[in-house]
């Protein structure tokens, strides 16, 4: 979720500023250049955790996993919520 939008010239004017307040708010921050979209600005700890989803989603072992989950489902394969039961055990 977009926290505030800057203008490039304002976000380079201002860069020390507004890093500061990313890095103590949290928050994405959208920059503009004439006023289309151009970049967004997050702490680094988001960067590293969208980061990792990213490189998760492209293991080649989950990739095979939906391709197969995506058949079977097609093919009908599927069982109803009450069939799946989920012990503490």
């Amino acid at each position: 979720m977009i926290q505030d939008v800057f203008g490039i010239k304002e976000f380079q004017t201002n860069l020390p500023k507004i890093a500061a307040q990313i890095k103590q708010q949290g928050g994405h921050y959208l920059v503009t250049n004439r006023s289309k979209p151009a970049m967004v600005a997050i702490p680094f700890e988001d960067y590293q955790e969208i980061e990792d989803i990213l490189l998760e989603l492209n293991s080649p072992t989950l990739q095979k996993e939906i391709k197969q989950g995506r058949a079977e489902y097609k093919k009908g394969k599927t069982i109803s919520i009450d069939e799946l039961v989920i012990s503490d055990e």
